[in-house]
Protein backbone atom coordinates (compact mmCIF):
# COMPACT_ATOMS: atom_id res chain seq x y z
CA UNK A 1 0.00 0.00 0.00
CA UNK A 2 1.38 3.23 -1.33
CA UNK A 3 2.01 5.89 1.94
CA UNK A 4 0.69 8.81 1.72
CA UNK A 5 0.58 12.18 3.77
CA UNK A 6 -2.30 13.81 4.73
CA UNK A 7 -2.44 18.02 5.37
CA UNK A 8 -5.35 19.86 6.76
CA UNK A 9 -3.89 23.33 7.56
CA UNK A 10 -6.48 25.17 6.02
CA UNK A 11 -9.63 25.80 8.07
CA UNK A 12 -7.66 25.09 11.49
CA UNK A 13 -4.51 27.20 11.41
CA UNK A 14 -4.31 29.36 14.52
CA UNK A 15 -7.08 27.81 16.24
CA UNK A 16 -6.86 27.09 19.69
CA UNK A 17 -7.27 23.57 20.94
CA UNK A 18 -9.22 23.18 24.19
CA UNK A 19 -9.60 19.23 24.13
CA UNK A 20 -9.07 15.78 22.05
CA UNK A 21 -11.24 13.16 22.37
CA UNK A 22 -10.96 9.76 20.77
CA UNK A 23 -13.50 7.07 20.35
CA UNK A 24 -13.48 3.84 18.90
CA UNK A 25 -16.44 2.14 18.50
CA UNK A 26 -17.30 1.36 15.10
CA UNK A 27 -13.51 2.54 13.63
CA UNK A 28 -11.38 5.18 15.26
CA UNK A 29 -12.83 8.44 15.41
CA UNK A 30 -9.98 11.05 16.47
CA UNK A 31 -11.93 15.10 17.38
CA UNK A 32 -9.66 17.68 17.88
CA UNK A 33 -11.72 20.47 19.76
CA UNK A 34 -11.10 24.14 19.45
CA UNK A 35 -12.04 27.10 21.90
CA UNK A 36 -14.12 28.30 19.51
CA UNK A 37 -16.91 25.93 19.37
CA UNK A 38 -15.34 23.83 15.83
CA UNK A 39 -13.86 20.53 15.85
CA UNK A 40 -11.48 18.72 13.48
CA UNK A 41 -13.25 14.95 13.06
CA UNK A 42 -11.37 12.15 11.85
CA UNK A 43 -12.99 9.15 10.91
CA UNK A 44 -10.26 6.15 10.65
CA UNK A 45 -11.59 2.74 9.39
CA UNK A 46 -9.71 -0.28 11.65
CA UNK A 47 -8.91 -2.82 8.96
CA UNK A 48 -5.91 -0.68 6.88
CA UNK A 49 -5.82 2.11 8.68
CA UNK A 50 -7.21 3.82 6.17
CA UNK A 51 -8.57 7.41 6.41
CA UNK A 52 -12.36 7.64 6.09
CA UNK A 53 -13.45 11.00 6.58
CA UNK A 54 -11.95 14.18 7.69
CA UNK A 55 -14.55 16.78 8.75
CA UNK A 56 -14.74 20.77 10.11
CA UNK A 57 -17.43 20.67 12.38
CA UNK A 58 -19.28 23.48 14.83
CA UNK A 59 -20.59 22.04 17.93
CA UNK A 60 -24.04 23.43 20.09
CA UNK A 61 -25.52 22.43 23.24
CA UNK A 62 -23.19 19.29 22.60
CA UNK A 63 -24.63 18.52 19.14
CA UNK A 64 -22.13 18.60 16.08
CA UNK A 65 -22.65 19.63 12.38
CA UNK A 66 -20.16 19.79 9.70
CA UNK A 67 -19.40 22.79 8.55
CA UNK A 68 -16.91 21.52 5.69
CA UNK A 69 -15.58 18.26 4.86
CA UNK A 70 -11.86 18.35 3.92
CA UNK A 71 -11.54 14.65 2.34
Amino acid sequence: MARRKLDFVRGVRGKVIDRIVIDNDEYIEVDVRFKDGTSLGIAIETAGMIVRRVDLLGWKKGNSFVIKELL
